[in-house]
């Protein structure tokens, strides 16, 4: 099922735009990713994804998330709330 997910790791920018750059998902899109946005809620990134599953989302942040935090030095523990979509429009 498609999922929203809003995740919140206490990121400032210069780590997060950082760890969009070596990332680099604006041109090589993750499997299952249908939409990622930012944005600087009180001094800290916040992000909205939508994935075309839980297990899409997970294998994102275990295959290609967890080893950029690593090597930042930036722990993984975050907020994460996930919603089940149950009517998505993409025009």
């Amino acid at each position: 099922m498609t999922i929203l997910r809003i995740v919140n790791r206490g990121l400032d920018r210069k780590t997060y735009e950082t760890m969009r750059s070596m990332l680099d998902i604006d041109r090589q899109h993750p499997l299952g990713l249908i939409m990622h946005g930012a944005s600087e809620v009180d001094g800290r990134m916040q992000v909205a994804q939508v994935w075309e599953s839980d297990e899409y989302a997970r294998r994102f942040d275990e295959e290609l998330l967890k080893p950029v935090l690593e090597a930042l030095g930036v722990s993984s523990e975050a907020e994460i709330a996930v919603f089940d979509l149950e009517h998505l429009v993409t025009p």
